[in-house]
């Protein structure tokens, strides 16, 4: 039965729900953790806040003779079978969820008023939410194969990065799943999250990365440090390079969002942001642009003349040709952008920086009259 559906669960029907808990405890036993005394009509209610009592207390129902005697209401003995059963525990469920929601709506009045929707939108979800528990859960020796087949097809892991966290994991995380870290202040949380972060998107996975205390120019220095390998005290000296390695990384990575939140943000702004954000980026508009056909090739290509006017330009100069500071200047940088690709290429391709068999180009650069040669 749907939430919205209506149903007058009047005071008879009430009494026969009741009827059915004192006839037969072991209904009342798997309906207990949701039926509240609020639920009911006056009279009633008394009935089952003295049944709630007595069972914590005695560990058992009260009498029907108790129950009169206590509450003033007589309860008669119902038959019951299984069909029975079922009915009760379908239209009890839904009866206690229409009236926690009756509740919500009701109570929610004041905190509209303030303004406090946050608490408004908690009361009317755990208002919808409430039902008895029905499944029973996995049955562990029961067919591991098809249980390990859905949680891969369904889930899957994820590595975080380092093969050592990855077998104290079982290897990984697991997605959906709510992971919490832990620990002392300058214990190396953010530093630890950021750098699976950057490992979640450096495998093309989309990252969002919220930060609650540091800004997000600071959060993502770090992280300029962790992906170059450049120090913190370093970045601002090699800023050219930073930039160029960090834009050549992103286009064959998933997307990195930094997004900042004040440390008052709650889990709805949270949802909000989500929601924002997939409304304007949730086509994948970054894989495109890395999928461009002719953006490798273009690239290639201007290394090519790139060659020829350095080997061309090395020929022109000789030791007795003065330089200019600014074009000593506009030499050396493209020596440094060139190297820096180089070395990037080169890692990328060997893992351990070591230059790559695969075809290169080499390059000639004049940095000074006597320096003229960088391999690519």
């Amino acid at each position: 039965m749907a939430v919205t559906d209506y149903k007058d669960y009047n005071e008879e029907l009430q009494k026969l729900f009741i009827e059915f808990c004192a006839t037969d405890p072991e209904l009342f036993v798997r309906v207990k953790n949701i039926v509240k005394p609020k639920y009911f009509s006056h009279k009633l209610s008394n009935v089952i806040k003295f049944m709630l009592e007595h069972s914590e207390e005695y560990n058992a129902l009260p009498t029907i003779d108790q129950i009169k005697a206590t509450c003033g209401v007589e309860l008669k003995k119902v038959e019951i079978n299984d069909q029975h059963k079922n009915w009760f525990f379908d239209e009890f469920e839904t009866f206690c969820r229409h009236k926690a929601l009756e509740h919500a709506i009701i109570t929610s009045a004041d905190l509209l008023e303030k303004g406090d929707y946050g608490s408004v939108e908690d009361k009317i979800k755990h208002a919808v939410r409430i039902g008895l528990t029905k499944d029973l859960g996995t049955d562990y020796f029961v067919d591991p194969k098809a249980r390990l087949l859905a949680l891969k097809d369904n889930n899957g892991t994820v590595s975080t990065g380092w093969s050592a966290l990855d077998q104290k994991l079982y290897g990984g995380f697991n997605k959906g799943e709510l992971n919490i870290f832990a620990g002392q202040s300058g214990a190396g949380k953010s530093l630890f999250l950021q750098n699976v972060a950057l490992n979640w998107a450096n495998v093309g996975m989309n990252v969002i990365y919220f930060t609650f205390e540091l800004s997000e120019e600071l959060s993502s220095m770090r992280v300029d440090s962790m992906s170059t390998g450049v120090a913190s005290n370093e970045i601002f000296k090699k800023i050219d390079d930073i930039d160029l390695m960090v834009r050549m990384q992103g286009q064959k990575s998933g997307k990195f969002q930094l997004k900042y939140m004040s440390s008052g943000a709650t889990v709805n702004d949270l949802r909000s942001y989500l929601k924002e954000y997939d409304c304007h980026c949730g086509s994948d508009d970054h894989a495109e642009s890395k999928a461009e056909p002719n953006g490798a090739g273009m690239a290639k290509n201007d290394l090519f003349h790139l060659a020829d006017i350095s080997k061309e330009l090395h020929d022109m100069l000789d030791d007795d040709y003065p330089l200019d500071d600014w074009m000593e200047a506009k030499i050396t940088k493209a020596a440094d952008y060139i190297r820096s690709v180089h070395q990037y290429v080169s890692y990328d391709k060997t893992g351990e920086g070591e230059e790559s068999k695969n075809d290169h180009v080499t390059v000639y650069i004049a940095t000074s009259p006597k320096t003229l040669k960088a391999d690519a």
